[in-house]
């Protein structure tokens, strides 16, 4: 599992970039519509053999096949019950004197999701 803590008006797409991916070759990596972006998916394929598959929007200019799309919304679902569930585990409000205290609380809260879920 990896975890980055962004502020929330990053982008989405560009917190991404920061992930140190350490993934085995020919891996899928499954994203919503916010991760469009045709150069970098291009990047990642050349570079690190990884298939970024991003749910596309209507007018998208390289639209998904719609096997792709169908095996797509499962997959995604999976991924929001998941995500979901973790934020679930959140505290309401979240006290913490210094960012590394906030830090620690919310990647405590990820870890015991990843044991207990």
């Amino acid at each position: 599992m990896e975890l980055v803590l962004a502020p929330g008006a990053q982008a989405d797409v560009s917190v991404f970039k920061c992930l140190d991916l350490a993934l085995p070759p020919a891996s899928v990596i499954y994203a919503d519509k916010a991760y469009t972006d045709y150069l970098g998916e291009d990047l990642l394929h050349e570079a690190a053999d990884l298939s970024l598959i991003a749910l596309r929007k209507q007018n998208a200019k390289r639209p998904r096949e719609g096997w792709l799309r169908y095996l797509g919304q499962p997959t995604r679902k999976r991924i929001e019950t998941a995500f979901s569930r973790i934020t679930a585990l959140f505290a309401r409000s979240i006290h913490a004197v210094t960012p590394r205290g906030f830090e620690l609380k919310v990647f405590l809260t990820a870890l015991a999701f990843s044991i207990c879920g």
